[in-house]
């Protein structure tokens, strides 16, 4: 299931081959080479991008952010943004300005990270069996990519708990996998993990990082897991243990519909 980064890159080269360039415009992935692309800090988006432009990595600008990146593109501030496909999905749906290309880049598997032997990953894959198996994973999915309205008061984070606190790192501002708004947290991972805490019956609670410090607060023991649409890299498996897969997207290209 998983894809060494070599492979990746290779393929990459294919794609490069398969689509001309047209100047002006970024049209193919070809076209990154000579484009301002916009990617986020600390993201396989990020290490793909730099592994496929090569010596024109200068041109690639990294966001702490998706809605930074987004309003840097339809600002003209950079002329594509390569993120994952959900998210882009997020932003382009209802949207004139923008559309993705229809090419992807890689496939990526979304899991839950752990500190190397936490056995705290066992207890979690066995949770995921169970919420996939009853469908609630399938339903939060459902919900929040058929546009569905939530609301932070509506998500159980189990307070109180007799098996005490769930911390749990995220970046939130990847929406709709997790976002922090004026009540508080919502989104697909925010979710699925505090139907994990209820069957941990521990309390979750939410520590919001930027993306690319979430590896050094799970180093440090400042959180017990990572769940951030956070993807399976060889790379990663190097100091982290992860989950078992509870999610699978695309990596794509976002570009305006039209030159302005």
């Amino acid at each position: 299931m998983m894809k060494s980064a070599i492979k990746i890159f290779a393929a990459l080269s294919v794609l490069a081959l398969t689509f001309g360039v047209s100047y002006g415009a970024v049209t193919s992935a070809n076209d990154l080479k000579a484009a301002k692309v916009g990617v986020q800090n600390g993201s396989l988006s990020e290490a793909l991008v730099r592994g496929f432009v090569g010596n024109d990595a200068a041109n690639v600008k990294t966001f702490e952010g998706v809605y930074d990146m987004i309003e840097a593109l339809r600002s003209g501030d950079i002329e594509a943004a390569v993120m994952d496909e959900t998210p882009a999905r997020f932003f382009v749906i209802g949207s004139k300005e923008l559309k993705i290309l229809p090419q992807t880049m890689a496939t990526e598997y979304y899991a839950i990270a752990f500190r190397k032997g936490s056995s705290l990953r066992s207890e979690v894959d066995k949770a995921l069996d169970e919420l996939i198996a009853e469908k609630v994973i399938a339903g939060i999915m459902a919900k929040y990519l058929d546009g569905e309205e939530a609301e932070p008061s509506a998500i159980d984070f189990n307070k109180g708990a007799e098996g005490g606190k769930l911390w749990v790192g995220c970046a939130a501002s990847f929406p709709p996998y997790e976002e922090r708004t004026s009540e508080g947290f919502i989104g697909i991972d925010v979710e699925i993990c505090a139907a994990i805490a209820k069957k941990l019956n521990r309390e979750l609670v939410i520590a919001d990082y930027r993306f690319d410090m979430l590896p050094e607060a799970l180093a440090e023991g400042k959180i017990d897991m990572i769940c951030s649409a956070f993807s399976v890299t060889e790379e990663r498996m190097k100091t982290m243990d992860f989950s078992k897969p509870y999610d699978a997207n695309q990596e794509v290209i976002v570009v305006l519909a039209e030159e302005k």
